[in-house]
């Protein structure tokens, strides 16, 4: 079914550098309110934030003064003809992703590449140097 659309929960953060990776964004804003998804590239100067209720994205708009002088970040809820072009932005995302080709193994092949893969775990964990250091 994919996300619903809800007035008022897009966030978008425009910085004047490069923007940490998407798990830091996330962490560092759902210590205030529950964020539902982060859209962004990675090096990207400015993201999405949706959030799961319009009064979470208000809640990260209230104190984002101290988030803002910590990470010189500049946020902005989005509204109106905005709001509406990133909720389609979503939907065509979300159905190229569901539409991509994937590459289905069955049977034999499968069982083949797992254990192809298991096998290159282990010799690459016996390859490792074992180091003793020595207390004196």
């Amino acid at each position: 079914m994919g996300p619903q659309f809800v007035s008022g929960v897009i966030v978008k953060i425009i910085s004047t550098e490069p923007l940490p990776g998407r798990k830091q964004i996330k962490d560092a804003l759902a210590v205030l309110a529950d964020v539902a998804y982060v859209d962004m590239l990675e090096g990207d100067t400015e993201c999405h934030v949706r959030f799961k209720t319009p009064e979470d994205a208000q809640i990260v708009m209230k104190s984002y003064k101290e988030i803002q002088i910590k990470n010189n970040w500049k946020f902005e809820v989005l509204t109106g003809d905005h709001e509406q072009r990133y909720w389609q932005k979503i939907l065509v995302d979300r159905q190229a992703k569901l539409n991509q080709p994937r590459e289905k193994k069955r049977g034999t092949e499968k069982l083949i590449a797992k254990a192809e893969r298991m096998r290159l775990e282990k010799t690459q964990q016996t390859s490792k140097h074992i180091r003793f250091t020595e207390d004196n």
